[in-house]
């Protein structure tokens, strides 16, 4: 029953002049299943969606709905009786309301490579409830929309940080070859000259006022040659801690001081002293003394005791 139910609504297409294609622009359901309807086949999706497109079928031929599920009913239920098309009948069909007729410019069939349509907008309302949205999932569609508006902000912020260290970069380079700018080179006379005054050992006029400024700071020179071994002690101009030495034989000791020394030795037969290289007699030590104690020198000499 159920095929001659369909060949019956393929034969009212077919006398109302309408395609398979522009029911299908029509209804927004793709064309195979509309020819497994009128081929009889009904078993391709669930029962929900085959009345939704038994209905927008019989929408697109201006039929009643109503009338039309009745007849699928009775077909499955194998008591439908097949429709009596006469000729009256034929041209009222042949004619359809103008209304009726569907361009398939204004509705291009949707190419093979789109995924097929199950159900279309018209149809939306008859949607199970399990097939609908919940509330979840849009709230989880909200929350993914303000998780791409915060991406952009981050990625916004994210490009003006990158510019603003290349700016800075930029100008950190200009300003270092502004400051190596300011160095000026040095021409090639003044590299001669230091070259040559390095090969020669010339001395400049700093360095002879340098030379002279050592000599009067350290005026004194005091030289300590022991014939034997001898221990000394020395006390530097006004300094506080004495210069304590033990002096092998045929050895020196040379100080420097800016006023005097005040020397002394465990012996006064075993050492001599020279002043600026200058010999010092040690006239004025008391007679008999084997030792000197605070012997004072300055830049005259020995001073009296």
């Amino acid at each position: 029953m159920l095929k001659e139910f369909g060949s019956d609504l393929k034969k009212l297409r077919e006398l109302k002049g309408i395609s398979i294609a522009e029911i299908s622009a029509e209804s927004r359901i793709n064309i195979k299943f509309l020819q497994n309807i009128e081929n009889g086949i009904f078993d391709f999706q669930p029962e929900t969606y085959i009345r939704s497109f038994i209905k927008a079928y019989a929408r697109a031929l201006n039929e009643n709905e109503n009338q039309i599920l009745n007849d699928y009913d009775k077909a499955k239920s194998g008591f439908y009786a097949r429709r009596k098309f006469s000729s009256e009948d034929n041209k009222e069909i042949i004619s359809p309301d103008s209304k009726l007729r569907i361009s398939v410019l204004d509705h291009p069939v949707k190419k093979e490579e789109e995924p097929e349509q199950v159900y279309s907008k018209s149809i939306e309302e008859d949607k199970p409830d399990y097939m609908k949205p919940r509330r979840d999932e849009d709230d989880s569609k909200a929350e993914f929309s303000n998780r791409s508006v915060t991406q952009k902000v981050l990625l916004v912020i994210l490009i003006l940080a990158i510019g603003a260290g290349i700016y800075f970069l930029v100008d950190y380079l200009n300003s270092s070859k502004e400051k190596k700018s300011d160095v000026k080179p040095k021409t090639f006379n003044e590299i001669s000259s230091e070259y040559e005054n390095k090969i020669t050992n010339k001395i400049d006029s700093t360095r002879i006022k340098d030379s002279l400024n050592a000599i009067v700071v350290d005026s004194l020179k005091l030289t300590v040659k022991a014939i034997k071994d001898i221990k000394i002690k020395v006390y530097i101009d006004d300094q506080a801690e004495p210069i304590d030495e033990q002096i092998t034989a045929k050895d020196s000791l040379i100080l420097s001081a800016r006023e005097k020394f005040r020397f002394s030795a465990n012996t006064s037969q075993n050492v001599d002293i020279y002043l600026n290289g200058r010999y010092l007699k040690k006239t004025n030590m008391s007679s008999g003394a084997t030792s000197i104690k605070n012997l004072i020198i300055t830049k005259d000499g020995i001073a009296p005791q």
